[in-house]
């Protein structure tokens, strides 16, 4: 993934949450880390094409993010978005929450779709889930199912939102081996976490966002070992304390 921004900005009211970012990134796994509340999350649903930013370009992998409504809807079948909460369908079971956009937005056939779901349900153990709603699966396996809805629709690019935050340890690391697995594979992908261990584990490069501003980034030993920027290191510091 080969991820480039220039002069991005972004307010919600008098608020400025994003503040003429620019970043020129590239590597199969980016990491956005950063204090909360610094603009991570709205970075992220602008590069998935579900906020309008007020001015600057993104481009990724060459390729110019039009901010029309027809050109977001064709790129929006490209990437894959995990957010905080699942965000599944609580009337619908599992299955049906993957087939859904199979058939009514990418057009498969409802065998096609059923084949390609349950295919995946089982490859990551969750088979036996199939017909249960969301208020019958753990936290950890709602977020498992939400990860498999993202991967069935064989996205170009997979974005994860602090996929983990809601979740207690077992259930984190359910989630995060499944992550992994899929950064194994080669997969492009974008994570927000503030998991610093596993961001280490599987990021090619890192980037640090407060304030709404790009402060630092690097590649992964790099950024840990030789922060540039002077919040970087007082971050590090506090977050890696204990």
């Amino acid at each position: 993934m080969k991820l480039e921004i220039n002069q991005l900005s972004k307010t919600f009211g008098a608020q400025r949450v994003l503040c003429d970012v620019g970043i020129a990134i590239e590597g199969h796994a980016i990491v956005l880390i950063g204090p909360s509340g610094g603009g991570k999350s709205t970075l992220l649903r602008v590069i998935a094409g579900l906020e309008y930013p007020d001015s600057g370009d993104v481009r990724l992998d060459g390729e110019s993010l039009r901010f029309d409504e027809q050109s977001l809807r064709i790129h929006r079948r490209r990437v894959g978005v995990v957010f905080q909460s699942a965000n599944l369908f609580p009337h619908l079971s599992a299955l049906a929450n993957i087939t859904l956009p199979l058939t009514r937005v990418f057009g498969q056939s409802n065998e096609e779709a059923r084949e390609t779901a349950m295919q995946l349900l089982r490859r990551f153990e969750l088979g036996d889930h199939a017909g249960k709603r969301p208020a019958q699966l753990s936290g950890g396996q709602r977020q498992r199912v939400a990860i498999v809805r993202a991967v069935a629709i064989r996205p170009k690019f997979l974005l994860f939102d602090e996929p983990t935050s809601a979740l207690d340890p077992e259930m984190t690391s359910e989630v995060l081996d499944m992550i992994s697995e899929l950064r194994a594979e080669g997969r492009d992908l974008l994570l927000v976490t503030h998991h610093l261990a596993f961001a280490r584990k599987v990021a090619d490069q890192i980037a640090f966002l407060a304030s709404g501003q790009i402060l630092d980034h690097a590649p992964n030993a790099e950024f840990f070992t030789s922060p540039r920027a002077p919040a970087v290191q007082q971050f590090l510091d506090r977050v890696l304390k204990y």
